[in-house]
Parts: C-alpha cells; sequence; structure tokens
C-alpha cells in the first residue's frame, strides 16, 4: 500500500481501480474541486472567471455533495475536529448557508455561516488574556463558523470577498455577526483584520 505524501491518500499502486481513484482525489487537493457550472446553482456574486455560490441543505443533493468534497479538502488541510458539511446535513434552526468560491471551472474556498444562539462579547485584550465569560442565550445570530481557501489562492484577499458577499446576501451587518471559536492561527489574523477593537463569539 501506498500513501501520497501530498492529499494523504493510501492506495494500492497495482490496482488500477485504486489508482484512478487516488488521482482524482489528488487533483481535487492540489487544483481546487471540479465546480462546472450547473444549471441550479445560485450565484450571488461573479466577476469575470470568479463567482460565489450559496448552497443550503435546502439545495439540490449534486450541490450539497459537491460543496461536501470541498469541506473534505478544506478538512485534510485544516484538520479540523469534527466534519464540516456532508450531503446528508439536516435541515435545522441552524439555517446552514455555505459560500463557496469558484475561480473557473474550481471550487477553491468556502465560508460558513449559521444561526447561534449563544453569544458573548470579546475585546482582543480580554481574548488575549484568556479570560473566561459564559455564553448567554439569546435570539439566534448569524455565527460564522467556518472559512477556508486554497493554498495556491491564499493571498488573493478571497476570504474578505466571500464574507463580504455572503453578509450581502444575508443581509446583515459585520459587526452584527459572532464567531465559532476555537480559532486557528490564520483565523484569528482574518477576524482581527476585520475587527480591530473586538468581536462576538456565537456558538
Amino acid at each position: 500500500m501506498t500513501r501520497c505524501p501530498t492529499c494523504d491518500m493510501i492506495y494500492v499502486d497495482e490496482i488500477p481501480e485504486d489508482r484512478r481513484l487516488h488521482k482524482t482525489y489528488h487533483d481535487r487537493i492540489v487544483n481546487g474541486v471540479p465546480a462546472r457550472l450547473l444549471k441550479t446553482e445560485k450565484v450571488v456574486w461573479k466577476n469575470g472567471r470568479d463567482r460565489i455560490i450559496v448552497v443550503t441543505a435546502l439545495s439540490p443533493k449534486w450541490e450539497r455533495v459537491r460543496v461536501a468534497n470541498v469541506c473534505r479538502a478544506a478538512n485534510l488541510e485544516m484538520h479540523y475536529d469534527f466534519g464540516i458539511f456532508n450531503e446528508y446535513e439536516p435541515i435545522d434552526e441552524r439555517d446552514i448557508h455555505l459560500f463557496i468560491y469558484c475561480s473557473g471551472f474550481r471550487a477553491i474556498g468556502i465560508t460558513i455561516l449559521e444561526k447561534r444562539t449563544g453569544v458573548c462579547y470579546y475585546s482582543w485584550e480580554e481574548y488575549d488574556n484568556r479570560v473566561q465569560k459564559t455564553l448567554i442565550e439569546q435570539e439566534a445570530i448569524w455565527s460564522l463558523g467556518f472559512t477556508w481557501i486554497h493554498k495556491k489562492h491564499s493571498l488573493r484577499g478571497i476570504a474578505k470577498i466571500l464574507l463580504t458577499e455572503a453578509l450581502s446576501y444575508l443581509d446583515v451587518k459585520l459587526d452584527k455577526i459572532g464567531i465559532y471559536t476555537p480559532l486557528s492561527s490564520d483565523g484569528e489574523a482574518f477576524i482581527r483584520s476585520i475587527s480591530r477593537n473586538g468581536f462576538m463569539i456565537a456558538k
């Protein structure tokens, strides 16, 4: 058996079907998930060959499968503790919205927003000093649950475009959303760049 050092897939090189599966999976990880234009997809932003698509639990299955593949690619790189999203995600009070950034025919980024009711505010000083606070139950607000950009495209400002267009689509202002913690180092840097004084945690 062989473990690919790039995509981490384990396969048997002597078996043609295994080689084919590895080639397909490897391509997704290295170049982004294939994202041809679909008649059913809901485009919320477009600029040249780039577009942002929104997917929910009510979207057609093939769209949910595609976004699940994007999440699997993200999970490999981010080592997220829990599954990010799968095509069988139930319809529930979170009202999960996934915004996929496509460049040409590849999906290279994703931002996930969902409604959460446990909220508290942290100044950056409180966050840096690891001040312990209790989440207060309140009316649900939108929470930024996850953001990932393919490493090949990490310096293009895509994360900010994704969030800006997602908030525009949901008709909510930046200072009214929460953030799902803990934050990765890249995630913290991003939140600091868009919220200088502090931020709300929403879980």
